[in-house]
């Protein structure tokens, strides 16, 4: 039965999704993992703030949003 249901379920993430839906995605499941582990006994694993970067083929690697310990400047 779970084998069914996991073999029907369609992939999230594919080829053809916009990669700012991607981002967009990636970010609420950063966000949801992080209001689950607040709640989770134990230390926390995950906190924001949260560093979230794209790579695709033509851009390469590209920040999204990141955390500076520097001025802005130094950090571009």
């Amino acid at each position: 039965m779970a084998q069914t249901l996991l073999a029907s379920m369609e992939p999230l993430i594919n080829g053809a999704m916009p990669i700012q839906d991607a981002v967009d995605m990636v970010h609420y499941l950063i966000e949801v993992t992080c209001g689950y582990v607040r709640f989770s006994p134990g230390p926390s694993t995950v906190a924001k703030p949260i560093d979230l970067a794209a790579i695709t083929k033509h851009n390469g690697f590209k920040w999204v949003a990141r955390k500076h310990y520097y001025p802005a400047g130094l950090n571009s």
